[in-house]
C-alpha cells in the first residue's frame, strides 16, 4: 500500500488540487481570494501528509529548528516582497508600454486554456532557467541564493525559503515578457496555481515514486533533491522550476538513477543560524568581497 501511495502521492496531490479548485471557481477565474484559500489548503494538506507517507523517515518540519527561519522567509516575501515587486514591474510596464508598444497580437488566444496555459510554462520557465542559473553563476548573486541551500534536510517550508532580494528581483523581472505579449489573466492565475503546488512538492519530504522516464517529463522533486545536494556539481544542475526540458536543452540535467544524494545543504555553510544573520549575509558577503566558492 506504501508503494501505491508514493507512486500516486504527486498526481493525487496536482489532480486534486486543480479539481477542487476548478470546482470551487465553478468553471471561472479563481478570485484573488480562492487562490489565496487554495494555497493554504495545499500547504496544510502537504504537510500532514509528510508525517504520514515521509521520504526520510528522520525529517519532519517539526524538529527542523530553521522551520520558524524558513517560515519567516516565506512571510516576508509574500507580503512585503511580492506586492513591493510586481507593483514595481506594473509601474515599469505602464511608463514603456505607451513608448516601445506591446506584443499582445503574439499570444494564442484563440487556443484552449490548457494550451495557453502550457505555452504560458514553458516561457516561465525559459526565464526562470537561466534567472536561477545566473544566481548561481555569478558570486555577487550567489550571496542571496545560499540562504535557499542552505538546507541540511528538506520538507514543505524550504520552498519558501528564499531571501527577499532575490523574490524580489524574480518577481519584478520575470513577469514583464508576460505583460507586454497580453497574456490573458486566467492564464497567470493558473499557472501561478501550479508553480505554488509544484514548489511544495517538490521541496516537501513527501514520498514521491515515480518510473525513469518521468524524471525526462515532469518537475519531479528526485530531480530538484539532486539541484540542492552539497557538490557543487549537482547543485549546479537541474535548475528548472517547470519541468526538465530546459535543462536537457542547455546541458545541466542530472538523472536521479545516475546521481546519488549524499547530503543536502551547503558544506561548511557560511549561513549563519539566525534570521537577521541570514538577511544580512549577502550583503556581509559582498562588502568582505570574498573570492569565489569551490566545492
Amino acid at each position: 500500500m506504501r508503494t501505491v501511495l508514493a507512486y500516486s502521492s504527486w498526481w493525487l496531490v496536482m489532480v486534486g488540487f486543480f479539481a477542487l479548485t476548478a470546482w470551487l471557481a465553478d468553471s471561472e477565474m479563481p478570485s484573488p481570494g480562492l487562490v489565496f484559500a487554495m494555497t493554504v489548503v495545499n500547504t496544510f494538506f502537504i504537510a500532514g501528509a509528510e508525517q504520514l507517507l515521509p521520504r526520510v523517515k528522520e525529517v519532519s518540519l517539526f524538529r527542523d529548528r530553521q522551520t520558524v527561519n524558513d517560515i519567516a522567509h516565506g512571510v516576508l516575501f509574500s507580503f512585503a516582497g511580492r506586492p513591493l515587486a510586481s507593483g514595481a514591474g506594473l509601474a515599469l510596464f505602464a511608463w514603456v508600454a505607451p513608448r516601445v508598444g506591446t506584443l499582445e497580437l503574439y499570444w494564442p488566444r484563440q487556443w484552449p486554456l490548457v494550451a495557453q496555459i502550457t505555452l504560458a510554462l514553458l516561457l516561465w520557465g525559459l526565464q526562470n532557467y537561466w534567472f536561477h542559473r545566473a544566481f548561481h553563476s555569478f558570486d555577487r548573486l550567489w550571496g542571496f541564493h545560499a540562504i535557499h541551500h542552505d538546507t541540511p534536510q528538506m520538507h514543505l517550508f524550504k520552498s519558501g525559503r528564499t531571501h527577499v532580494v532575490e523574490e524580489m528581483l524574480q518577481y519584478f523581472l520575470v513577469p514583464l515578457p508576460f505583460l507586454f505579449l497580453g497574456v490573458p489573466a486566467e492564464v497567470l492565475v493558473w499557472m501561478g496555481l501550479f508553480l505554488i503546488a509544484q514548489g511544495n512538492l517538490e521541496h516537501c519530504n513527501l514520498d514521491q515514486r515515480f518510473h525513469w522516464s518521468m524524471h525526462y517529463i515532469l518537475p519531479t522533486p528526485q530531480l530538484h533533491w539532486i539541484h540542492h545536494a552539497q557538490p557543487r556539481s549537482l547543485h549546479d544542475s537541474n535548475y528548472g522550476a517547470t519541468g526538465p526540458i530546459w535543462d536537457l536543452i542547455f546541458g545541466t540535467y542530472k538523472h536521479p538513477d545516475r546521481y546519488p544524494i549524499e547530503a543536502m545543504g551547503l558544506a561548511d555553510s557560511p549561513v549563519p543560524p539566525g534570521f537577521v544573520g541570514q538577511l544580512a549575509h549577502p550583503f556581509k558577503e559582498l562588502m568582505a568581497n570574498r573570492r569565489p566558492r569551490v566545492g
